[in-house]
């Protein structure tokens, strides 16, 4: 293989693994920016989680930007009543389309992430205090 054809396969795998690898940290590609939609969270990365009410979950991160907003695709009856969810993943990431449960259910409701969307710290203390009221 002649170099200029080694170096331009080396340039191109390397341009694509720099664009995948921040995607499966948990701060993705496409999730770094306040409005960025991201595809999953790292869950070592989730500091603390707020229920909000039965369609939007807050999570504060380790690292910044901190702030996540999960919007469930639809109400998931008692989520606000029980404050608090479970999932289960092989993959050690939320991910929008993860089906996430009601802790403290009897009836066990389950619900599926629709998106998570980066946020900055003044519309999740917005959120979070809407909450307590």
């Amino acid at each position: 293989m002649d170099r200029r054809l080694h170096r331009r396969l080396a340039a191109a795998f390397g341009l694509w693994f720099a664009a995948l690898s921040p995607a499966f940290s948990g701060l993705g590609a496409f999730g770094a920016e306040i409005g960025d939609v991201q595809t999953c969270v790292t869950l070592k990365s989730i500091d603390d989680s707020r229920v909000i009410d039965d369609k939007t979950i807050v999570l504060r991160l380790i690292s910044a930007p901190q702030y996540r907003r999960i919007d469930l695709t639809s109400e998931c009856h008692g989520l606000e009543f029980a404050g608090s969810f479970s999932s289960a993943t092989s993959i050690g990431q939320l991910c929008a389309n993860d089906i996430i449960r009601v802790t403290r259910d009897p009836m066990g409701s389950q619900c599926t992430i629709d998106q998570i969307t980066v946020i900055d710290e003044g519309e999740a203390k917005s959120l979070i205090a809407a909450r307590k009221q």
